[in-house]
């Protein structure tokens, strides 16, 4: 299978799988993923994650099969990079060695999008993803686990399975600690996706990652 039937197939499952939820902003994610993910698709330089672990997150998807099916089949022409508008002295050490992310519609990804995007975004097992947040409205929709999550630099920690989305509002703060498999979502921006995340300085850090 080609390139453009790879992602366009990828794009058509994405959206059948977000279909499974009822929250009213992911309706309006399905409408704009059906709508954008129509155009034109772009030739992307295969690149692996240089984290890895991509292998190990799509063979951990359950109760998934056509989505998981649809990307394996796009894997090798997929381009993953990582996110580095954070200043490696807040983020900490591990966690740009141990993600990955690969736009589809959007950002640099296949299909041209205007301050939208769609992706798939890959975290190694035993991680924090640093407390943070962003000018974006972001959707997950976690394709494994269970990990953790807070949503308040002082909050409890809740531990979600996969298959349960995470919305996070504009500037909601935010963490993630990640389990036994790798973490692999579905990621969604909505608007503001030129601002840059910052992190959001937590004291419980270095007990997290030790």
């Amino acid at each position: 299978m080609g390139c453009s039937h790879a992602i366009r197939s990828l794009v058509h499952e994405s959206e059948r799988y977000l279909a499974r939820f009822a929250h009213p902003r992911i309706a309006e994610i399905r409408n704009d993923v059906a709508r954008l993910g129509s155009g034109p698709i772009n030739q992307l330089v295969p690149q692996a994650p240089a984290c890895g672990f991509l292998n190990e997150a799509i063979a951990a998807i359950a109760d998934a099969d056509s989505l998981r099916d649809a990307l394996r089949i796009a894997q090798p022409f997929l381009h993953w990079v990582t996110y580095d508008a954070y200043p490696a002295t807040e983020i900490g050490p591990g966690f740009p060695k141990a993600h990955a992310f690969a736009s589809i519609i959007g950002g640099q990804g296949f299909i041209h999008a205007s301050d939208w995007e769609l992706g798939l975004f890959v975290i190694a097992p035993g991680i924090l993803y640093r407390d943070h947040h962003h000018a974006a409205p972001e959707l997950y929709a976690p394709l494994t686990g269970p990990h953790r999550w807070r949503f308040g630099v002082n909050d409890t920690w809740q531990e979600k399975p996969p298959h349960e989305p995470v919305w996070n509002e504009p500037w909601a703060v935010h963490a993630t600690l990640t389990g036994d498999v790798p973490f692999l979502c579905l990621f969604v921006w909505t608007h503001d996706v030129d601002l840059p995340a910052k992190v959001v300085h937590a004291e419980d850090w270095h007990l997290l990652e030790s």
